[in-house]
């Protein structure tokens, strides 16, 4: 772990141990310097819920590219975690996409850096019975130059800690096919090793992304995902 990740670490546990649902706050561009801002879009909340956090940028880029695609199927509600209001707008989805990013690599849990790091452990599991069979899709963005040995790290959390409260988290694996990293725990070894969801490189292959998105939805649409 470099200089930069230790320095994003102290700063973020004083975040997170402040961290409710209803805060709202987001770290853009340097993740050393914290700023306050809105999200994007705050639509009513329909059937398809996207919630995502962020720390450098990159996972709310991804999540553009995947809103995009998906709005030609269905109106998505687009929130960074630490916008979301209540519980309520959250569990009243019937479909949810989940993003994060990689941060705390090598971690066993709260590998996110962003609010879903008190989120999953302080808030998910109070919501059994509301997700229970919930329909849900994980997206994640990482770094193979850099960490190829915890590539997108932060997917195979969120999978297990969603899976563990009854959600249907069998949609929108992928290949490995086309990235370099070393291992992930995104990975699954199944015929083929896949990833538990879509995974994203907004450092090494940035040119890769919307079309990845693109695909991605394609292939969530053909699942019955939206249905």
């Amino acid at each position: 772990m470099n200089a930069l990740t230790s320095s994003i670490l102290l700063l973020s546990a004083t975040y997170i141990q402040s961290f409710t649902p209803a805060a709202s706050s987001n770290i853009v561009g340097n993740p050393q310097q914290r700023t306050s801002t809105t999200s994007t879009t705050a639509l009513d909340a329909t059937t398809v819920g996207l919630y995502f956090g962020t720390v450098g940028g990159n996972t709310k880029t991804v999540a553009n590219h995947i809103k995009a695609a998906a709005d030609a199927d269905a109106t998505v509600t687009f929130c960074e975690i630490e916008d979301l209001s209540s519980v309520d707008a959250f569990t009243q989805h019937d479909a949810l996409i989940i993003g994060a990013p990689t941060w705390n690599t090598g971690a066993e849990k709260q590998r996110t850096l962003t609010g879903w790091d008190q989120w999953l452990y302080d808030v998910l599991p109070g919501l059994a019975s509301e997700m229970k069979g919930k329909k849900v899709a994980f997206f994640g963005v990482g770094d193979q130059g850099d960490y190829p040995f915890n590539y997108c790290d932060s997917v195979g959390e969120l999978h297990s800690e969603f899976e563990r409260v009854g959600c249907d988290v069998k949609y929108g694996r992928t290949s490995t096919e086309g990235y370099y990293h070393v291992s992930s725990k995104a990975q699954v070894d199944e015929e083929e090793p896949v990833f538990y969801g879509l995974c994203c490189d907004e450092n090494q292959q940035p040119d890769q992304s919307e079309d990845r998105c693109i695909k991605w939805i394609a292939q969530l649409k053909s699942e019955e995902f939206f249905a």
